[in-house]
């Protein structure tokens, strides 16, 4: 028996790097996923691993920052598997690293709209349905760096630390409904996404800043995604759990 057998899960950014692990994971583990990402041919890739494995899947070919998508998401997975019970926000709007004084406003509201909205969008949509099935878990994917700051980040600082904040204030709300919320901080993580901000994966390497010395692996933060999706947090939420190599500590 797998930890999320008989589940259904949203997951947003589902099109690669810790979304695609997490989405693979969770089937693997028995839950049937609803993969949303506004990149079609990455999204179609992770059901088609999901596919491939025995597991349940569908795509949603969709941009997470317009509502009616939220909406979408949640109506797929009642019609098409029956109930929703597990949600994770996790979809990412990237931009280079500079300072604020160098941030269009376009590119700061487009980064809110994806990085922060669209949890609320998807949340607001999710609630009522994991309600119906009588309780499930929220999973907002923040960052080490809502913790804490690194130069050239201020939008990602922003929205990943009010990510932490807005999952403790949900939880408050929504615990009645056996519903938890809880925010999941990665660290620094190999994914294509991060090596971008560098001059190649040796250089993304040699700037983990973790107590390893070396880069996380998506697979190790859908891990911690399973443990808060799964019952075996049961008596968890209000949290964030931190999954950063030591970052922090150091």
């Amino acid at each position: 028996m797998g930890a999320l057998d008989n589940k259904v899960a949203i997951v947003t950014g589902a099109g690669g790097g810790i979304g695609r692990a997490m989405s693979t994971r969770f089937a693997a583990e028995g839950a049937a996923v609803v993969c949303v990402d506004i990149n079609e041919e990455r999204v179609n890739a992770t059901v088609d691993e999901i596919t491939q494995n025995g597991g349940r899947g569908i795509a949603l070919p969709a941009d997470v920052a317009v509502e009616a998508n939220a909406e979408a998401a949640v109506a797929a997975a009642v019609s098409d598997f029956g109930g929703l019970h597990v949600l994770v926000s996790n979809a990412i709007y990237d931009l280079p690293l500079a300072p604020v004084t160098e941030i269009s406003y376009d590119d700061w509201r487009r980064t809110m709209d994806v990085n922060l909205n669209s949890a609320f969008l998807f949340s607001k949509h999710a609630i009522p349905a994991i309600d119906t099935c009588g309780g499930g878990s929220i999973i907002l994917i923040a960052s080490q760096l809502g913790r804490t700051a690194k130069p050239g980040r201020p939008w990602y600082c922003a929205q990943k630390g009010a990510l932490i904040n807005m999952a403790r204030a949900m939880a408050l709300d929504h615990a009645h409904q056996n519903i938890r919320v809880n925010s999941l901080s990665p660290g620094p993580v190999e994914t294509d996404r991060f090596v971008t901000n560098f001059d190649g994966r040796d250089a993304a390497q040699a700037a983990n800043g973790t107590m390893f010395d070396r880069l996380g692996k998506p697979e190790e933060i859908a891990a911690g995604a399973v443990f808060l999706a799964s019952a075996e947090s049961s008596f968890m939420t209000g949290s964030d759990l931190l999954i950063d190599g030591g970052y922090t500590a150091v």
